[in-house]
């Protein structure tokens, strides 16, 4: 039943999801602002097992800061965020609410960076020339990292334990996603017209920061002691589970664009 769950959330959604991405538009401003949003209360569901809690009104501000960093400049992205600073720390003074002040702040911005300003790069890759088959590439090639990650690890796996943040992930499979990555990156470039540096850009972002990005959410479920950071999606966890390689994936893969341009 489990694995029926799984097939049909995939086989309706996957390819609603990606004909999104290729429209662009309000339609993924859309998409990516309702992501963030539950992203965000799950995040705040994370923290509150470590004696945390996240003003209800950072929720909102998120979807600011996710706009502000999308189509906007710099100077609108501090703007939100000094927003969110000064409610927090004024909702914390207003109620003499001393201990635990540090955490709070410190846990807003985080969340609010984390989700908001790292998946606004998203959007900004999809406004790129070609963007549509940019950022199609990379989600495609994270799914190949993943897949060759996952059954060269079962299959050849020797070194495990590598990284306690995941145990069960093996050195020879971290090295076979990068180098499906990589492989991948040079096929898809035949038929996208990709350059060289787009090419190695989307194959860095997917084989190397895609699986950091996998990694880093596992730590932070291991911390708080879950195994999926939420059931919003039945059989498939929550939405940051779903989106945590295309987390630091996507921010990787703008910044090299852009700084190589």
């Amino acid at each position: 039943m489990e694995l029926l769950k799984r097939v049909l959330i995939a086989v309706i959604f996957i390819p609603l999801i990606l004909f999104i991405f290729y429209l662009g538009g309000f339609a993924l401003s859309s998409l990516m602002g309702l992501i963030i949003f539950v992203q965000m209360f799950e995040i705040r569901d994370m923290y509150k097992k470590k004696g945390i809690t996240i003003p209800v009104i950072v929720m909102p501000f998120s979807i600011l800061v996710f706009i502000s960093s999308a189509y906007f400049n710099l100077n609108m992205v501090l703007a939100s965020l000094f927003m969110i600073f000064i409610f927090v720390l004024g909702n914390d003074l207003f109620q003499n609410k001393l201990e635990g002040s540090l955490n709070r702040i410190s846990a807003s911005l985080f969340s609010v960076i984390y989700t908001a300003v790292f998946l606004s790069s998203i959007c900004r890759i999809r406004n790129m020339e070609n963007g549509a088959f940019l950022i199609l590439s990379l989600i495609a090639l994270i799914w190949i990292t993943d897949s060759s990650a996952y059954f060269v690890g079962r299959r050849f796996g020797k070194n495990r334990g590598v990284f306690k943040a995941s145990p069960k992930k093996s050195l020879q499979g971290f090295l076979a996603g990068i180098f499906s990555a990589f492989i991948g990156a040079f096929i898809i470039a035949e038929f996208a017209g990709f350059t060289i540096i787009q090419t190695l850009a989307v194959a860095i972002s997917a084989g190397i920061f895609g699986q950091f990005g996998d990694l880093f959410e596992s730590m932070l479920k291991r911390d708080v002691g879950i195994k999926d950071s939420s059931s919003i999606i039945p059989g498939h966890g929550g939405i940051l589970d779903r989106f945590d390689s295309l987390m630091l994936a996507a921010p990787a893969f703008y910044l090299i664009l852009s700084f190589v341009h």
